[in-house]
């Protein structure tokens, strides 16, 4: 199968609906990830299973939670969420922050690819992000945990009531008064918690 057609039934078997152009940006994603794949170890997962877990899941997550507005990706690594959910939502605005080299140029480069000139990539880590990013809606984290350090970094430079959804494999509660949300026929668990609650 191609990958438009991988594309075209995970959301449809997730009960997505994206329109005709956001089916392409989003194939375009997914082929330049796996070319810088072959050269920068971005991810382990192939496939259908890519797919799943890097595009059409977070896409899902946008959707039930309607995120819009503002948003910052923490450890954006290969782009997921982050990526998918400009694709997807009503972002007016995509800060991706990712502190390794190669990984910050793979990201600049699909920013270019896909036109995003509402996609902003800093070659940081969050807790040296200097000056700190303007106000943000949200704060998404996958295959990054929320730290107590963490988590008081971005206290210190996001508005307290910014909600933050952790993408996670584990089963761990990231802070009290955290609310889940558990993914159709995936092990993938969804945090979500605002700021000043953690």
């Amino acid at each position: 199968m191609s990958v438009s057609e991988i594309l075209e039934k995970e959301l449809s078997d997730y009960g997505l609906s994206v329109s005709h152009n956001m089916k392409q940006r989003l194939a375009l994603y997914v082929r330049e990830l796996e070319h810088w794949n072959r050269t920068v170890n971005l991810t382990s997962l192939r496939g259908a299973e890519l797919v799943r877990r890097l595009i059409v899941e977070p896409a899902w997550v946008g959707q039930e939670l309607q995120l819009s507005g503002k948003l910052a990706d923490i450890g954006s690594g290969n782009g997921s969420p982050g990526v998918p959910l400009y694709v997807t939502r009503k972002l007016t605005r995509v800060h991706l922050v990712e502190a390794r080299s190669r990984r910050a140029a793979f990201l600049r480069h699909i920013a270019n690819q896909l036109d995003g000139r509402e996609i902003t990539v800093h070659k940081t880590r969050v807790e040296d992000l200097d000056p700190p990013l303007e106000r943000v809606e949200w704060i998404t984290l996958q295959a990054v945990n929320p730290t107590a350090v963490l988590l008081r970094a971005m206290r210190r430079l996001f508005h307290p009531t910014t909600r933050v959804v952790w993408i996670t494999g584990r089963a761990t509660e990231p802070t009290r008064g955290a609310s889940r949300i558990c993914i159709p026929r995936s092990s993938t668990e969804v945090w979500v918690f605002q700021l000043d609650q953690s």
